[in-house]
C-alpha cells in the first residue's frame, strides 16, 4: 500500500498560488518596447491543432517543426523537399526546393543566409534567396551520426550542431567552421535522459495512445527516447530545448536545460516541462522549436500526435505562447491551448493569456445523428478524445449529426475534426476502424497558396446551418464543393451568431468512405463563462514515488472543468492539466526533489452537460409482452402456440401499440411477471372506422414507494383490416 503525505494549501496561500485565467504567468524580459499588432483582419485566431493546406494535395506528415524568421517572413520547415513562407504566421505559401535536405530538418540563420542541414546527413545547405526555393551546398560535416540535429548561430556569428536521440546517448553539442563545417574542438555532454527524478521524462504505458512497436509490452518503467535539441538565445542566456520520450505518449512534451555558454555547462530546469499537455481533445507537445517573433515575443511549435482511420499514427502541430519570466525562467502556457487562441501579433504577453475566451459549448452534449455504424456511437462526435469518433452508416449525402447545445449560445467559431471510417464489412476494407493510415499530418493556417496538387480534387463536404427550435434551420457554412483536405477544419465566424441547434450534414465523402466525424467542438459564451477560484484544495505527494500526487478540492456547483496549476514557486505555476467533470486528478510529471505549490480554477461555459438517462435511451428495464393464444392469427408472429411480441417500457414514453391484431384469444403480462389482461377480440371489435376505441380496460395502478401516481390502461382500436391494442401509462400530473 502506497503510503501519502498529505498538504493541506492554506487559504493565504491560496490566494497567491490560484491563477485566475488572466494572471497565470509572469512577464517576459524580451518583451518589445514599440510591441505593434500585425494582425488586423479576420481571422484573428486558430485552434490547435493547426492546418496547413497546399492546393488540393492530400495532407501528409507534418514533424520536427522548425520556424525561423528570416528577412521579415517566418518559415516554417517540417521535412521533405519543401517548405513554407509567410509574413503574418496565418497566411503560408509553399516553396518547393529539390535540392532541401529531406528529413528531421535543421535551419537557421545569420541574417543574411539562411543555413540547413538534416539529421544523419554530412551535407550543410545554403540560400539567400529561400523563397526561390534554390538551395547550394555549402559544406560537409565531419559526422553522419548527428541524430536530431540542431544548427545554431550565435550572435558572434560562431555556429554550434546539437543533436541526440536515443533513450541511452545523451544530447551532445560541438563548435564548427563557418566555413568548412568541421567540427572544432571535441563534442561536449549536455545531459542524458533522467526519467528517475523528472516525472515527466516517464514513458508510462496508461499514457499510451499507439503502439510504435509491437515486438513486446511498453514496460512500467523504462528510459525515455530523449530527442530533438533545439537552441534558442534569449536575454543572453541559452536555453537548450529538447523533446521527451515518443511521439507515441499523451505526455511527449518538451524540457529545457539552461547555461551561460552555448556548450555549457548546462543545468536542468526545475520548472520542467516546458510544453506539456496530457488532458483534452489534443494531447502531446513535442519535439519543436521555440522562436522569436516579429515583436520578439517566444512561441513554441511542436510536434503532436494524430491518429486517422486506424493505421499506426502520425504527427501533425501545435503552437503554444512562451515568455521568460524575470529570474530566466523559460514557460509555455498550454491551458486552454486547444481552445481558440490569437495568432502571433495579436496579444501582448501572449504567454501571460492567448486564449480568446470562447468556451466550448458541444461537449457532452446530446447529439442527433442520421445513422450510426455500430460500434461509432453519436457521443464519440462530443468526448474531446481524438482516438474515437462517430460514423454514419454510409457516406451519402444528407448524413448529418446534430449538436443540441441545451439553451441558446453566442458562437464565434468551431472546429469540425473529421476522420475516416469505411464499412469494415465491406470487401477490401482494411481493419476495424476504416482506410488505414494516411500520414495524418497537418500545419498551420488557412489560405496556403501554390504546392501542386495531388490526385483528389473534391474532399471532405458538408454544411452548418443553426438553429433555436431544431425544425428552421438557417445556413452559416457551406463548403459543398470543398477541394481542400481539412481534417481539422477550424472556422472563425465573421460574425458571432445564437444559436441551440448546431447541424452537420454531408455533402460528399471521398474515397467511399462514411461520413466520420472525430469531434464537432463549437466555442462561443465569451459574456456568459465563469471562472472561480477552488478553494479547499488537498494535494496528497506520494511518499514512495514524489514524482507523483493526487490534487483533490471542493467542486464547484455547475463548472465544465477545472484547470489544474502547478509548479514550485507560488508566483510560478507554469504547469498544468485541464480536467473535465471531476474534481479530483493524480499526475505523474513532477521533479523529485522538488517542492510544489498548486492552484485550481474552475471554468463554465453558461452550459448544461447531457447527462444520459438510461431509462429513457435503453429503457427501464420492465417491459410488457402482448401473447397470441388459441385461434392464432394475430400476425407480427403472434400465431397460434403463443408466439409473443415484447416492447421494452422507456421513461417518459406512456403509449406501446401493438399492431395487426386479428381475431384471437390474446394475454398481456408483465414480460417474466404476472399477466396484465386476457381476452377473446372478436372481429366486431378489430376491424371497423374511427378511433372510438372497442374495449377498454384498467391493469394495474402505478407509482412509487408509497405514493400511487397514475394507473396503466388497454384499449383496443378497430382498423380496416386489423385492430390495435395500446398500453397506456397513466399518469396524474
Amino acid at each position: 500500500m502506497n503510503r501519502m503525505i498529505l498538504t493541506t494549501i492554506r487559504l493565504t496561500i491560496l490566494s497567491l498560488i490560484t491563477c485566475t485565467l488572466f494572471s497565470c504567468t509572469s512577464k517576459a524580459t524580451n518583451k518589445s518596447e514599440t510591441f505593434s499588432i500585425r494582425i488586423t483582419e479576420k481571422p484573428l485566431t486558430f485552434c490547435n491543432p493547426i492546418s496547413i493546406n497546399v492546393g488540393s494535395q492530400r495532407v501528409g506528415r507534418m514533424g520536427e517543426p522548425v520556424v525561423v524568421l528570416y528577412k521579415d517572413d517566418y518559415y516554417l520547415i517540417t521535412g521533405g523537399s519543401g517548405y513554407y513562407y509567410s509574413n503574418n504566421m496565418k497566411d503560408w505559401t509553399y516553396v518547393n526546393a529539390p535540392n532541401y535536405p529531406r528529413g528531421v530538418p535543421s535551419c537557421a540563420t545569420d541574417g543574411e543566409t539562411m543555413y540547413a542541414c538534416a539529421m544523419n546527413s554530412r551535407n550543410v545547405f545554403a540560400s539567400t534567396d529561400p523563397k526561390s526555393g534554390v538551395w547550394t551546398q555549402v559544406g560537409t560535416l565531419d559526422s553522419d551520426r548527428y541524430g536530431d540535429a540542431d544548427l545554431f548561430i550565435d550572435d558572434d556569428g560562431r555556429f554550434y550542431m546539437y543533436w541526440g536521440w536515443s533513450q541511452i546517448l545523451p544530447v551532445q553539442a560541438v563548435e564548427l567552421d563557418p566555413k568548412t563545417f568541421k567540427e572544432i574542438g571535441k563534442p561536449v555532454v549536455c545531459f542524458f535522459g533522467n526519467y528517475k527524478e523528472h516525472g515527466f521524462e516517464r514513458r508510462r504505458p496508461d499514457d499510451l495512445i499507439f503502439p510504435y512497436f509491437t515486438h513486446r509490452p511498453y514496460f512500467p518503467e523504462e528510459y525515455p527516447w530523449i530527442e530533438g535539441p533545439w537552441m534558442i538565445k534569449h536575454n543572453g542566456k541559452y536555453y537548450l530545448q529538447y523533446a521527451a520520450i515518443g511521439l507515441e505518449f499523451a505526455s511527449y512534451s518538451h524540457g529545457v536545460y539552461v547555461s551561460d555558454s552555448p556548450l555549457g555547462p548546462f543545468e536542468y530546469s526545475p520548472h520542467n516541462p516546458l510544453t506539456f499537455k496530457t488532458t483534452g481533445f489534443m494531447v502531446g507537445a513535442g519535439h519543436g522549436s521555440t522562436f522569436h517573433d516579429k515583436n520578439g515575443q517566444l512561441w513554441t511549435i511542436c510536434m503532436v500526435p494524430s491518429f486517422y482511420g486506424g493505421g499506426r499514427g502520425s504527427s501533425e502541430l501545435a503552437l503554444f505562447p512562451t515568455a521568460v519570466d524575470a529570474e530566466g525562467v523559460m514557460h509555455s502556457n498550454t491551458a486552454f491551448g486547444d481552445y481558440p487562441q490569437y495568432y502571433p501579433g495579436i496579444i501582448e504577453n501572449a504567454a501571460k493569456s492567448n486564449f480568446t475566451g470562447w468556451m466550448l459549448l458541444s461537449h457532452k452534449k446530446y447529439v442527433e445523428v442520421s445513422s450510426s455504424l455500430e460500434g461509432f456511437k453519436p457521443a464519440n462526435a462530443v468526448d474531446e478524445d481524438m482516438m474515437t469518433h462517430w460514423a454514419a452508416a454510409t457516406g451519402d449525402a444528407g448524413e448529418y449529426m446534430t449538436v443540441d447545445l441545451g439553451r441558446q449560445c453566442d458562437i464565434y467559431a468551431m472546429q469540425i475534426n473529421f476522420d475516416q471510417q469505411q464499412d469494415p464489412n465491406a470487401q477490401g476494407a482494411r481493419g476495424g476502424r476504416g482506410m488505414g493510415g494516411f500520414g495524418g499530418g497537418m500545419g498551420m493556417g488557412m489560405g496556403a497558396r501554390g504546392g501542386g496538387g495531388g490526385t483528389p480534387t473534391r474532399y471532405q463536404s458538408y454544411t452548418v446551418q443553426v438553429s433555436n427550435d431544431n425544425k428552421n434551420y438557417s445556413m452559416l457554412i457551406d463548403k459543398s464543393n470543398n477541394t481542400q483536405d481539412l481534417r481539422h477544419d477550424y472556422i472563425e465566424l465573421a460574425e458571432s451568431v445564437k444559436a441551440r441547434y448546431v447541424k452537420l450534414t454531408n455533402v460528399f465523402t471521398q474515397n467511399n468512405g462514411m461520413f466520420a466525424v472525430k469531434d464537432f467542438r463549437i466555442f462561443g459564451n465569451e459574456k456568459n463563462a465563469k471562472f472561480t477560484k477552488v478553494k479547499d484544495i488537498m494535494a496528497a505527494r506520494d511518499l514512495e514515488d514524489p514524482r507523483d500526487a493526487t490534487i483533490t478540492w471542493q467542486p464547484v456547483k455547475n463548472a465544465d472543468g477545472y484547470v489544474v496549476r502547478y509548479g514550485i514557486e507560488p508566483d510560478k505555476l507554469y504547469n498544468n492539466y485541464m480536467v473535465y467533470d471531476t474534481h479530483t486528478i493524480t499526475i505523474y510529471s513532477l521533479n523529485k526533489n522538488e517542492k510544489y505549490f498548486f492552484g485550481v480554477e474552475a471554468f463554465d461555459s453558461g452550459t448544461d452537460y447531457y447527462r444520459e438517462k438510461t431509462e429513457q435511451t435503453m429503457g427501464r428495464g420492465a417491459e410488457i409482452e402482448l401473447s397470441g393464444g388459441r385461434g392464432g392469427g394475430a400476425g407480427m408472429g403472434m400465431r397460434g402456440g403463443g408466439s409473443s411480441v415484447r416492447k421494452m417500457t422507456y421513461e417518459g414514453v406512456n403509449e406501446y401499440v401493438f399492431e395487426n391484431i386479428t381475431p384471437g384469444t390474446y394475454r398481456l403480462n408483465h414480460t417474466f411477471g404476472p399477466v396484465l389482461w386476457t381476452g377473446q377480440l372478436t372481429e366486431a371489435e378489430l376491424i371497423g372506422s374511427g378511433d372510438k376505441p372497442t374495449l377498454t380496460a384498467t391493469l394495474t395502478p402505478l407509482g412509487t414507494g408509497t405514493k400511487v401516481l397514475g394507473k396503466m390502461e388497454l384499449k383496443v382500436v378497430p382498423g380496416q383490416q386489423s385492430g390495435k391494442i395500446i398500453v397506456t401509462f397513466n399518469y396524474d400530473k
